[in-house]
């Protein structure tokens, strides 16, 4: 080492260019070269010579310097990510940091360099923190880098070592008890799409470390229903399959029941997954009472979208005719297949018209009659409705008669009833105050009612559930819809809806309006009236509300932490009702206002921070072993916290020490050269070397 320092201490001011230098000196070498190829006595003597000629040229000086040692820099990485905010974590680092600083400096001026790791929606990110840390440390002082830490990263791999300097150790403190225990719940598979109606399948996974083969139970909800109870074995992997109820985004909340022992946190009990339904096509049925002119404006609203298979059927016989004798067959131009439509095929439709329908009988060739569409049939229609089906009704004079759609099975899911009377003057139909809110026809309540053009014909009636939207003459219930158990149903109250597709007298919104309610009757979530939904914005939870009715002034909150909290909700106009409050970490925050649910995700849904949750030093371990350092668990008790040592030379890790490289860094303050030797005499050796050689070869 002190000739490697005082080499360091040399420096040339070469008389000549150094190319001039390179070429004299070649010259030399290579006479002392052809001396030794042809035996000459003077070879030694002419490398002499031409070594000396060298330093002549060169001018070697000798260079003092005035040094002031520089100390070296440790970097400590603090981990302060989610996963160290439990239990006693963060403390047992802030204090491991304190102990650090004291032992690093006890042992002389050291630089003392403190990054933290910030929490992070993509997990705990060492790996950048460290990057970032390194390039703001010069590199020639760097002694070692610590990390204090869970051991669980996020972003570490075999290319992390690479941003390390040479020689430079990387050594992770692991904090946490390696004895506690975190049950968690996680899908090894989980759709994104499924279509609606059919079984999208789920594989779960329950892990809690050292009770492999034990039961758990876990709940399924969809949509905020509670699906399914059952047990699983910890370990294990079960598929669960869901039937996709709606169009758009579905909500899938998978939970497993808290260990019977304190777990480190219920955050990762929780595995929330979001589908989205599609519907690969809607097949609907169109039943036309009659041949009307309003028939084809329905047949055209259907097919004008690409989607929807439609079977349509008109009923061409008319009511009360007398007996021809002739054949069911003879009096259609196919058969009305009613057994195939409302028994065997009839949970195929997505939905089911019926325009303009009125009871009636076809005779038998026996001279019986029977009614064209029997009781039976309608009661499996109300069912149909109440297990989710979607039945659409354009009501015409019919429905006020004995004739009416009222007086069979189908009643028990009908929102109205006639009352008997039909109004026969001209009117324009208005939306009401519940049509000005719902999005059915929100979109419409800017424009000046006014301007639809008129109807002739309402059908009177007493609505006994659900929400008019639209209204005739003297406040006429003219468009209802409802829920029904799982279903829903909407009713025109007048046939007289295509002057609006033809565009009388300025005509309406006819083709929006009914899609609208098309695609409200299939479950569109977008035109549901009752939502709840929730949003992060400036570090603020935003909760929103729309209903047609009041709602409560509170909405009650669940945040990632498992806390409870309120919200109070502020009505800032009609149906329209917001509240706020700070946010609480990234997760999942469940809300319910009055009889409505809804789950909200800050961040991202299943935070990857929460996968793992044990302290370890697996992760870190490669990291600390490719650049000489160690990784090693410190607990929570500090018992095991390792002494630091400053190294030179060796190892840089130890049974209960870790090291930081002595790098013996200088800075310097001044600086003076001295010619090594008088340039003469480097030019009087050169030339006695000539003379001994010349000597040598005349002897």
């Amino acid at each position: 080492m002190m000739f490697d320092d005082w080499l360091s201490r040399i420096a040339f001011d070469p008389l000549l260019p150094w190319l001039w230098v390179i070429l004299l000196v070649g010259l030399a070498t290579a006479a002392a070269l052809f001396a030794t190829a042809t035996r000459l006595r003077s070879d030694f003597q002419r490398l002499l010579a031409a070594l000396f000629l060298g330093l002549a040229l060169s001018g070697p000086q000798l260079v003092s310097e005035d040094r002031r040692p520089l100390p070296d820099t440790v970097l400590i990485l603090k981990d302060a990510s989610d996963s160290m905010q439990l239990g006693d974590r963060s403390d047992v680092a802030n204090e491991a940091e304190i102990t650090l600083r004291q032992r690093l400096s006890a042992d002389g001026p050291i630089d003392i360099v403190s990054v933290t790791i910030p929490p992070n929606a993509d997990g705990t990110r060492v790996a950048l923190a460290l990057t970032d840390a390194l390039a703001s440390v010069p590199s020639g002082r760097l002694g070692g880098v610590i990390a204090l830490t869970d051991g669980q990263a996020h972003d570490v791999s075999a290319a992390t070592a690479t941003v390390m300097p040479e020689g430079v150790p990387f050594h992770a403190l692991i904090i946490g008890d390696p004895d506690a225990r975190d049950r968690r719940i996680s899908a090894v598979t989980a759709p994104k799409f499924g279509v609606v109606g059919e079984l999208a399948s789920f594989e779960l996974r329950v892990d809690d470390p050292g009770h492999e083969g034990e039961r758990a139970q876990i709940e399924v909800r969809l949509n905020g229903e509670r699906k399914a109870r059952f047990p699983i074995t910890i370990g294990q992997t079960l598929s669960v399959p869901l039937e996709i109820e709606r169009r758009g985004r579905n909500t899938i909340e998978m939970s497993v029941v808290p260990a019977e022992t304190g777990e480190l946190t219920l955050n990762n009990n929780l595995f929330i997954a979001e589908i989205s339904g599609i519907r690969d096509r809607m097949r609907v049925l169109l039943i036309t009472g009659e041949p009307h002119i309003g028939g084809r404006s329905w047949r055209n609203l259907l097919k004008s979208d690409p989607s929807i298979d439609l079977v349509q059927f008109t009923i061409l016989t008319q009511p009360r005719v007398k007996n021809t004798n002739a054949g069911d067959l003879e009096l259609s131009l196919i058969q009305f297949p009613r057994r195939q439509l409302f028994e065997e095929r009839l949970d195929d439709f997505d939905l089911i018209i019926f325009d303009q329908y009125q009871r009636r009988d076809i005779p038998r060739q026996n001279g019986m009659r029977e009614p064209t569409i029997p009781s039976r049939y309608f009661s499996n229609i109300a069912r149909y409705v109440e297990d989710g089906g979607a039945l659409l009704v354009a009501a015409g004079p019919a429905f006020a008669s004995e004739d009416s759609l009222y007086l069979t099975p189908l009643v028990s899911v009908l929102p109205t009833r006639p009352t008997g009377q039909t109004t026969t003057e001209p009117f324009r139909a208005e939306l009401n105050d519940k049509g000005r809110l719902h999005p059915i026809t929100r979109s419409f309540a800017g424009r000046d009612d006014q301007t639809w053009g008129p109807w002739f014909r309402a059908i009177e009636n007493d609505p006994l559930a659900g929400n008019v939207l639209m209204e005739g003459p003297d406040g006429t219930p003219l468009f209802i819809i409802d829920r029904v158990g799982e279903g829903r149903v909407a009713m025109l109250m007048s046939d007289q809806a295509w002057l609006w597709a033809k565009g009388y007298e300025g005509g309406g919104p006819y083709q929006e309006m009914f899609r609208r309610t098309a695609h409200w009757l299939l479950g569109e979530p977008d035109l549901d009236a009752e939502t709840l939904s929730a949003r992060a914005e400036n570090e603020q939870l935003i909760v929103e509300r729309r209903t047609l009715d009041s709602a409560p002034d509170t909405a009650q909150i669940i945040l990632p932490d498992g806390t409870a909290s309120e919200i109070v909700m502020t009505e800032v106009e009609a149906g329209y009702y917001t509240g706020a409050m700070p946010l609480g970490g990234l997760g999942a925050y469940r809300l319910s206002h009055g009889s409505l649910s809804t789950i909200a995700a800050v961040g991202m849904l299943n935070p990857i921070e929460y996968a793992e949750l044990l302290p370890t030093v697996d992760v870190l371990a490669p990291l600390s072993d490719a650049t000489g350092g160690t990784t090693r668990m410190i607990g929570l008790s500090m018992d095991y916290m390792p002494d630091v040592r400053r190294i030179k030379t060796g190892a840089l890790t130890g049974r209960n020490w870790i090291g930081v490289r002595d790098n013996d860094a200088y800075t310097v303050t001044r600086s003076k050269r001295r010619p090594l030797a008088p340039p003469f005499a480097f030019f009087l050796a050169f030339f006695a070397a000539l003379a001994w050689g010349w000597w040598r070869e005349a002897k």
